[in-house]
């Protein structure tokens, strides 16, 4: 199974990314062999809003356009919700002590303790998720 950075979905959105074409058809090609594909909801949630930013001016996405974007995916049968276990904390606050994060690099940590929860690969275009062990990763753009 995969879990799912918010910018690989930003960029399979965002035709106008330069990145838009790997992450598109590395999403597309995923959901087609059905390896699984798992998106927890505050990604669906930053997609949405970082799409809609009103700082991006002309380039903001109306809503209902991401909407159907996630709707799109989520009828899709290798498409699935995953939220954190019963064992997420506990990955989360030994990712956290090792490495002594702190502020904005939880969210990562977060997201790391999730993919190495439910045994996932976790597919980013952050290459800072590099320094969490035990996670597996995998990078569109490098594919």
């Amino acid at each position: 199974m995969y879990v799912l950075d918010f910018n690989v979905l930003i960029y399979a959105f965002r035709q106008d990314a330069p990145q838009h074409r790997a992450c598109y058809a590395w999403l597309n090609g995923s959901l087609t062999t059905g390896e699984g594909v798992g998106v927890p909801s505050w990604v669906e949630r930053e997609v949405l809003r970082i799409n809609t930013l009103p700082s991006l001016g002309d380039l903001a996405a109306p809503p209902q356009d991401v909407f159907a974007f996630l709707y799109a995916l989520r009828k899709h049968p290798a498409y699935q919700l995953v939220e954190p276990g019963p064992n997420h904390l506990p990955i989360f606050e030994d990712l956290c002590q090792r490495l002594g994060l702190r502020g904005n690099d939880l969210n990562d940590a977060f997201m790391a303790a999730l993919a190495i929860e439910r045994g996932a690969t976790l597919v980013s275009t952050d290459r800072g998720f590099s320094r969490f062990p035990g996670l597996r990763r995998v990078d569109p753009l490098e594919e």
